[in-house]
This record gives C-alpha cells, sequence and structure tokens, in this order.
C-alpha cells in the first residue's frame, strides 16, 4: 500500500457540527463530484462519507453523510487535527483513511498529540 495523498486541517466548529470542509487540492485526486466513500479508522472500522464538490464549479469539496455519525462516536471536538488520506492497493484501487487527533497535556507539562476516541472498550486497572 502506498500513500498517493493526505490532508490534514484544524477542524472548526462548523466542520465538527456540520461536514468537513476539504481543500480544493483534494479533487485531482477524488475523480468525481459524488460518491459514497468506505474510510477506514486506525482500528479497520469502517465507516461510510460522501464525498461531494459542486459539479457546476467544481469547488468547496466536503464529507458529509456519515460524518456526523464519526463525530459522535469519537467525540470529534473543534480545535481537533483531522487527517484524511487515499493509500493505493493491488488493482489501482484506493484505500481511504480517516484519524482525528488532539493536543493534550500530559501529567508532566508535555504537550502531545493523541488519537481521539471515545466508543472504545475502556481499559481497567486493578491496584494489587
Amino acid at each position: 500500500m502506498s500513500l498517493n495523498f493526505e490532508i490534514t486541517k484544524t477542524l472548526t466548529r462548523n466542520d465538527v457540527e456540520d461536514r468537513v470542509g476539504l481543500p480544493v487540492k483534494i479533487m485531482k485526486h477524488m475523480g468525481k463530484d459524488s460518491m459514497v466513500l468506505t474510510v477506514f479508522d486506525r482500528w479497520g472500522q469502517e465507516w461510510s462519507l460522501k464525498y461531494y464538490t459542486r459539479p457546476r464549479d467544481r469547488t468547496n469539496p466536503v464529507l458529509t453523510a456519515g460524518w456526523p455519525q464519526f463525530v459522535k462516536d469519537n467525540g470529534v471536538l473543534p480545535g481537533d487535527e483531522f487527517i484524511f488520506s487515499g493509500h493505493e492497493v493491488a488493482g489501482a484501487k484506493m484505500r481511504y483513511m480517516i484519524q482525528v487527533k488532539r493536543q493534550i497535556m500530559t501529567l508532566e507539562g508535555v504537550l502531545v498529540s493523541v488519537e481521539v476516541v471515545k466508543n472504545r472498550t475502556p481499559m481497567t486497572f486493578l491496584s494489587g
């Protein structure tokens, strides 16, 4: 699998509450004005997202349908870093990946970037 493209952006309130606006440069990688994509997160979970751009002027590419569910299930917030990438696999097929990261402060006062996850099985630590 080889990386074909990767876009990164800081999510705005509109991105989180409605749809993710993508940079215009993404259009050269998508091939169509509208399509439903199967997108995978880091854990291999599939998400069905609709890619859309205005056919007349080919502007304002966005991810729409399916995005609100991803936001809800993962606790995505404005200010999070959104990473959307396309990877070429055998047979010239594309595999789309999605990640959302958030900056947090560790107990030691170090700022780190972590994957945003909400609805995953929580870990339990036993004291002994």
